[in-house]
């Protein structure tokens, strides 16, 4: 254990934050595992190019944040928060993309195109909203709307195609406790803090949601 501290007292002097930035690392790379692997499965599903995004845009808002928490967070100047930005705005790019795939599961074509609407109107509120208060919260808020709709949207009410249903919602479900985590400032020592954590349940919320995308696309493959 006390090798392990060592090692990263001495990230320290290279790295702002090291475990928080290895854990924006780990998730990038997942992020781009799952975009092509994606790209091999069944094209027949309507919403896979959304996912795909969704994942890509991701995959390159944390591998910013690997940047940001490891380097650049030791100089607040421009740069720094021009990285930080164009990070929240990928994100935000990222979730749009994932509202668009769940409205696409949508039936009725009326309430499919008024909610791809809503979207992008949450969108064009979104981006200058980043840029003009500079506060995580936004993207918050933004990320509670959004997650919000999409377990609406995929929560399995009726047996028809419950099973990727089920893993897409509760990939999202468990995506509220990162607002929780970070709104508390929850960690388990000065060396995993609430980033460090929230990490790790994103992790488990994207790979959740590939689960369901996989599944929805070998079902459709079937029949």
């Amino acid at each position: 254990m006390n090798i392990i501290i060592n090692f990263i007292e001495q990230l320290r002097t290279v790295l702002s934050e090291p475990v928080t930035s290895l854990t924006d690392l780990l998730l990038s790379i997942s992020c781009f595992y799952f975009f092509f692997s994606i790209q091999k499965l069944n094209d027949n599903c309507s919403s896979q190019s959304h996912w795909l995004k969704f994942y890509l845009f991701l995959g390159f808002s944390t591998l910013l944040g690997a940047l940001s928490h490891g380097i650049f967070e030791r100089h607040n100047n421009a740069f720094y928060n021009s990285v930080w930005l164009v990070m929240q705005v990928t994100a935000g790019f990222s979730t749009f993309f994932a509202q668009a795939a769940a409205f696409g599961e949508l039936k009725n074509e009326n309430v499919r195109k008024w909610m791809l609407g809503l979207s992008i109107f949450q969108m064009l509120i979104f981006l200058p909203s980043v840029f003009y208060f500079f506060d995580f919260r936004v993207v918050a808020v933004n990320s509670l709307i959004a997650m919000t709709q999409m377990v609406v949207v995929f929560f399995p009410l009726k047996l028809e195609n419950w099973v990727h249903r089920t893993y897409i919602s509760f990939g999202f479900i468990i995506s509220f406790l990162t607002i929780y985590v970070h709104a508390q400032k929850l960690s388990f020592s000065k060396w995993f803090n609430h980033n460090d954590i929230s990490h790790v349940i994103m992790y488990v919320s994207i790979l959740l949601i590939f689960r369901g995308i996989k599944y929805q696309s070998k079902s459709q493959a079937v029949g």
